[in-house]
């Protein structure tokens, strides 16, 4: 299974989370999508990550993902509120145009509610959105 990696550094840890600043490829400065996912942004985007007790702020780090567990966890973030909002559009539009937004603000509401309840799920799977596989100076971790 292909893995998109990129390294980064753990600026903070807290609670056993660490702030990591991912750098991003060059690609991603001349995405029209950008604003999305910070990847725009000079210094890269940050993450929150669980990370083990060794490591420290400052580190430098490899982080991993499978390439099919990105891509269904996208579809999954765009396609669920746009297919509930639709549905919800539909489903109220005999009521006339205000109806029709209303059902399209449940909709998505629906959506982003189903989309919360499903990350929560997600993240209990066993299939981690990112891995810590390395750390400069120190063994890998997973």
């Amino acid at each position: 299974m292909e893995q998109i990696t990129r390294t980064g550094q753990i600026l903070s840890i807290r609670d056993g989370l660490a702030a990591i600043r991912v750098d991003m490829p060059e690609s991603c400065k001349g995405c029209g999508s950008r604003a999305g996912c910070g990847g725009g942004k000079a210094g890269g985007a940050t993450v929150q990550l669980a990370v083990p007790d060794s490591a420290r702020p400052g580190e430098t780090v490899t982080l991993s993902i499978a390439e099919g567990s990105l891509i269904r966890r996208a579809i999954l973030v765009y396609l669920l509120p746009a297919v509930t909002t639709l549905l919800g559009t539909i489903s109220l539009a005999d009521g006339g145009d205000v109806a029709a937004v209303g059902g399209a603000a449940a909709g998505l509401l629906l959506g982003l509610t189903m989309l919360r309840m499903f990350g929560r799920g997600l993240s209990g799977q066993g299939e981690p959105t990112t891995v810590l596989t390395s750390a400069a100076g120190s063994h890998p971790h997973s």
